[in-house]
């Protein structure tokens, strides 16, 4: 958890070899590059509530708004983890200073589910990021 606050985890950071985020859509897919679920832990989901700055960085610690944790015990705390790793390797975030001015003014919903993809509301700040699907394994889109 201290390196969720302190930046970046050691080891690779697909993030910081790609350009600065320009848009929501992109701020997903960067999200999405962060997250990988742990095993057996089907049907699980974690939601945050947090700010961003204007430099991509998080305002303060994200705020825990539901979850529903599936599992024993075990998996259940790697699935937690897993999520807060994730926010961990993404923030900060490299943003441009155009979608840095909107970041400064927009709270961010974030849930990340492992589920296989529905149809989510995906708008602007409110953020789902599913599970990585098997190849060939088309996602509904985002609505």
């Amino acid at each position: 958890m201290a390196c969720l606050l302190g930046g970046a985890a050691a080891g690779a950071d697909p993030l910081r070899e790609t350009g600065p985020v320009n848009n929501w859509a992109e701020m997903r897919a960067a999200l999405a590059a962060c997250w990988q679920p742990p095993p057996d832990t089907e049907g699980a989901l974690i939601a945050f509530w947090f700010g961003l700055d204007k430099t991509g960085a998080l305002r303060s610690k994200p705020r825990i708004t539901a979850r529903r944790l599936t599992g024993d015990h075990e998996a259940a705390k790697r699935f937690e983890g897993a999520a807060l790793d994730a926010l961990s390797r993404c923030f900060p975030m490299r943003v441009t200073p155009a979608f840095g001015a909107i970041l400064g003014e927009s709270p961010i919903r974030l849930r990340f589910v492992n589920t296989p993809p529905t149809t989510a509301y995906q708008i602007n700040s409110n953020i789902t990021v599913f599970a990585p699907q098997a190849a060939g394994t088309a996602a509904p889109p985002a609505r």
